[in-house]
């Protein structure tokens, strides 16, 4: 009886210690996974490939071709999205899931992450898969032309979506970091940073989500990953308790 009455919803909202199903051993790791794969993403982003024809006939040969090196690379890309999603999990529950910024950040985090994993879908392999069956089948290239453009138009629209979505996740994690100070405050400060500048870029229209403006993004958002990165791995990720914290808690 006692240990169900210490699983009450109260007591669990009350929660601001370290992460309650996770040992510090275990922060570590976390941590150091997500700065690897924050150093990784760049490099998979300069592995993209990339159609060089301006012409149907020779850009269907191309996509067509790269189908392998494709779905490596956007698979990849997959993988380790899923790989830092489940860090900044570990990140939201040792912020604490009852504080209002960072269960609204993880929420839009989680639907960003899967609008880029619909996306990269549509571009690494339903795009280079449409290529090889019209390519066997000899559609006209009207008909071609069409067919292709359906998963590029869906690969943009969801694409711009997920940024958005994404910067809005990570500015709502950091602004809850600048309550804090230290490393953590800096962290806050970058991520702040961090998920203005797309969006300061999509209001300008100077940002495109070609694969040199996906890759800038992507790099920059790695750069925020890394940082929280290292804050799990130094332990730093638990919040400074504020005095109304300290009053309600009382």
């Amino acid at each position: 009886m006692l240990l169900i009455a210490n699983l009450r919803p109260d007591n669990c909202m009350k929660n601001t210690s370290p992460l309650t199903f996770t040992t510090p051993g275990s922060e570590r790791v976390t941590g150091a996974i997500l700065v690897a794969v924050a150093a990784l993403e760049g490099v998979a982003m300069a592995h993209h490939p990339t159609v060089g024809s301006h012409d149907y006939a020779g850009g269907l040969r191309e996509l067509g071709a790269m189908a392998g090196i494709s779905g490596l690379v956007h698979g990849t890309l997959m993988v380790m999205m899923l790989v830092v999603l489940h860090g900044l999990i570990r990140f939201a529950l040792g912020r604490g899931l009852h504080r209002p910024l960072i269960h609204g950040g993880l929420l839009a985090y989680l639907v960003g992450v899967l609008g880029m994993l619909a996306a990269a879908l549509a571009s690494g392999f339903i795009a280079p898969a449409l290529a090889l069956h019209l390519q066997a089948s000899g559609a006209t290239e009207a008909s071609g032309a069409a067919v292709l453009l359906l998963p590029r138009l869906f690969n943009q629209a969801l694409a711009e979506a997920a940024v958005v979505v994404l910067s809005i996740g990570i500015a709502l994690w950091s602004i809850d970091l600048l309550r804090d100070r230290g490393l953590a405050q800096a962290a806050g400060v970058l991520g702040c940073v961090v998920a203005i500048l797309p969006l300061a870029g999509f209001a300008s229209g100077l940002l495109h989500l070609n694969v040199a403006g996906m890759s800038a993004v992507v790099l920059v958002q790695a750069l925020w990953t890394a940082a929280i990165g290292v804050l799990l791995y130094r332990g730093l990720c638990i919040p400074r308790q504020q005095p109304s914290e300290d009053m309600h808690d009382a």
